[in-house]
């Protein structure tokens, strides 16, 4: 469990002691938001979230098993999405649902908005340019110039272009989560006609939009229903996969590629990276490889 703040200077100290005095002179972040990060801690109670189903079943475990230590500071983009959430929550609109916890014997899960006059499903996100173009189907390729370099290392080599493509967009774990969400209402008499996803593009600027060919800072985006079927077996695989592993205390398999991010979770976004030997390995190489680079090795 998330059980110790890690500070500024890297130090580690037990959430509780951060929130009733800070060991250094100026708090990193306000305690109104520390205290928002230690409430929001979740532990396991039997029964898999929508959201801890879309990590890798060995991550979820480790987090189980482990006390860890995250920074609030590199928690800065999840304030927005927090924020986001908690204004809609005052708003009280009329035939509407907002921030509900649902629960079934599959797990739990709390979707962000529902319009009972249009019987519509809104989720609410703040992601990178790069995100945004795959859930938009817009993938970046190359395509040779005609020429080729004249010198240096890549002499004779041709130069290539970048060019945007339109593919099927990639909304894999969006389609499982807000189709999760989706037939839970309906089983509690809500009918869910169709989903969506309003992004905000947090890095959005002057650049990027040129980079990534970005018209606008929000997206709102329509989010197929899976069948219940899909759902079903996704759900109830990984509901039994992280309950036999937490019930017999024995570590999962590792992580999909997906679950992982390509590596790039395990080398610098996973909590728990530290109890787990995929991950101590990975981060391992990539330090013996940046000495090799450096000519320490």
């Amino acid at each position: 469990m998330w059980t110790r703040f890690i500070c500024p200077d890297s130090v580690e100290v037990e959430i509780s002691e951060c929130l009733s005095k800070c060991r250094m002179e100026v708090r990193c972040v306000a305690r109104p938001t520390l205290e928002m990060f230690a409430k929001g801690r979740r532990e396991w109670k039997g029964l898999i979230s929508t959201t801890q189903a879309l990590n890798g079943t060995r991550m979820e475990y480790l987090r189980w098993k482990h006390d860890y230590a995250e920074s609030p500071c590199m928690r800065a983009f999840a304030l927005l999405g927090t924020f986001h959430h908690l204004r809609y929550q005052r708003m009280d609109l009329p035939n509407s649902l907002s921030e509900e916890w649902l629960e079934d014997a599959m797990g739990s899960g709390m979707f962000d908005f529902y319009d009972a006059e249009s019987c519509e499903l809104f989720d609410f996100k703040t992601v990178g340019s790069w995100k945004i173009c795959r859930w938009l189907g817009k993938f970046q390729m190359e395509e040779p110039t005609g020429e080729v370099f004249k010198s240096g290392p890549r002499k004779g080599q041709p130069k290539m272009k970048k060019l945007w493509s339109l593919r099927e967009p990639e909304m894999g774990d969006l389609k499982l989560q807000l189709s999760r969400y989706a037939w839970m209402l309906m089983d509690a008499g809500f009918p869910v006609r169709r989903c969506w996803v309003q992004a905000t593009v947090r890095d959005f600027t002057a650049m990027t939009a040129r980079m990534y060919g970005l018209t606008r800072q929000v997206f709102l985006l329509e989010v197929p229903i899976l069948s219940r079927e899909t759902v079903v077996a996704f759900f109830q695989a990984k509901q039994f996969a992280l309950k036999h592993a937490i019930d017999n205390d024995e570590m999962p398999e590792i992580c999909s590629p997906e679950e992982r991010w390509d590596d790039r979770r395990c080398l610098g976004y996973c909590p728990v990276r530290q109890y787990c030997d995929y991950g101590v390995n990975l981060s391992t190489k990539e330090e013996h490889d940046g000495k090799e680079q450096d000519g320490e090795v």
